[in-house]
């Protein structure tokens, strides 16, 4: 005869175990706080996600976070923001109430960010760009097209999507850097910097997408409660 458990001790020893495991779980369950528990939990869920579960709490976050390479062009800025999933939300939000302005004013500020940290990494002027975090430099050829491709899109007499533009003795200066570019000129950095300029005009930041951008903010609210949960299943 094999040596065993006695009969009846295995029923017993399973439910014994399965006790032992139910109120592990039940313990568990209770040290649970809701408070401090869930947002370590959404925390977690998010951390391997790079998609935000907000929006970015500024405009220029907003334009950092695109991450536009260098390689960006007008006829390609549409596909950019398309790639990201707020600046494209944020577009939507502008389409759905026909805001074609700062539609264009979107589009400007996503094509001009190489040229912002251009400057940036060169000169150092974190008090004009608004942003301290340095970047890698832009070939002179990539200025100059940037340069090119920002006023002939939206700053040239011809275009169809002129920007705002109150400071009309800076409209002059960057006509004149555009027709020495046109000439063969090199475009110095100080160029560089008056374009960026354009960025925060009243008419197209002040006065213009930023505070659109704020009201945007206002109707995409955090995630829930519940919004964590799922993301935890």
């Amino acid at each position: 005869m094999q040596a065993g458990f006695p009969m009846g001790s295995l029923g017993g020893l399973l439910q014994q175990n399965i006790y032992s495991h139910g109120k592990s779980l039940l313990s568990d369950f209770y040290e649970f706080d809701l408070g401090r528990d869930m947002g370590n939990y959404c925390s977690f869920a998010g951390s391997g996600n790079k998609k935000a579960p907000s929006p970015p709490h500024t405009l220029e976050e907003l334009l950092y976070e695109v991450g536009v390479k260098d390689d960006i062009s007008a006829a390609t800025v549409d596909q950019v923001i398309g790639s990201s999933p707020w600046a494209d939300k944020f577009r939507l939000y502008l389409k759905s109430r026909n805001l074609s302005g700062d539609e264009t004013i979107l589009r400007f500020l996503v094509l001009i960010q190489p040229l912002k940290s251009c400057a940036n990494f060169n000169n150092n002027h974190a008090q004009i760009l608004g942003h301290s975090k340095i970047h890698h430099g832009l070939t002179e050829s990539d200025r100059k097209r940037l340069f090119m491709d920002i006023f002939d899109t939206f700053l040239s007499e011809d275009s169809e999507d002129v920007l705002p533009l109150s400071n009309q003795a800076l409209w002059g200066d960057l006509l004149a850097t555009s027709n020495s570019i046109k000439a063969g000129l090199p475009v110095s950095m100080e160029s560089i910097i008056e374009i960026i300029q354009v960025r925060k005009d009243p008419g197209v930041w002040d006065e213009g997408i930023e505070p659109t951008y704020m009201r945007f903010l206002k109707q995409a609210p955090p995630p829930t409660l519940t919004a964590c949960i799922l993301s935890i299943l």
